[in-house]
């Protein structure tokens, strides 16, 4: 092998593990990122996570149904009760706050919250 054939094969060594890391990071910002596990809610106590980028925004409540939205919007998705979990995909990953209230003026304990 000469000299420039070694040269050539590092850069292109060296451009792959490049490649390589970068689509590990940016498979890891994907996942799920939990958010107010265990704080108390109601319909008209807003518990927001911290900002992040996700496309999907869900979660459950322990006594009552809960409703889940980003920033300052309004419900996204809601669930019927304490035995289901509420979901609202977005449509499109972008930087936002997530946010999970309880849709009943009984308190809740939030019992997870995600958003991926």
């Amino acid at each position: 092998m000469t000299r420039t054939h070694r040269r050539r094969f590092a850069l292109l060594a060296a451009s792959l593990a490049t490649l390589l890391a970068a689509l590990a990071f940016a498979s890891a910002s994907a996942s799920a990122s939990e958010f107010c596990g265990g704080a108390t809610i109601s319909s008209i106590q807003t518990c927001f996570g911290a900002s992040r980028t996700f496309q999907i925004v869900s979660g459950r409540g322990t006594t009552t149904g809960v409703c889940v939205g980003y920033n300052e919007i309004g419900r996204g998705g809601c669930s019927a009760g304490a035995a289901f979990a509420a979901e609202w995909n977005i449509g499109s990953s972008a930087f936002r706050t997530p946010r999970i209230m309880g849709n009943s003026s009984n308190n809740t304990r939030v019992e997870w919250a995600d958003a991926s």
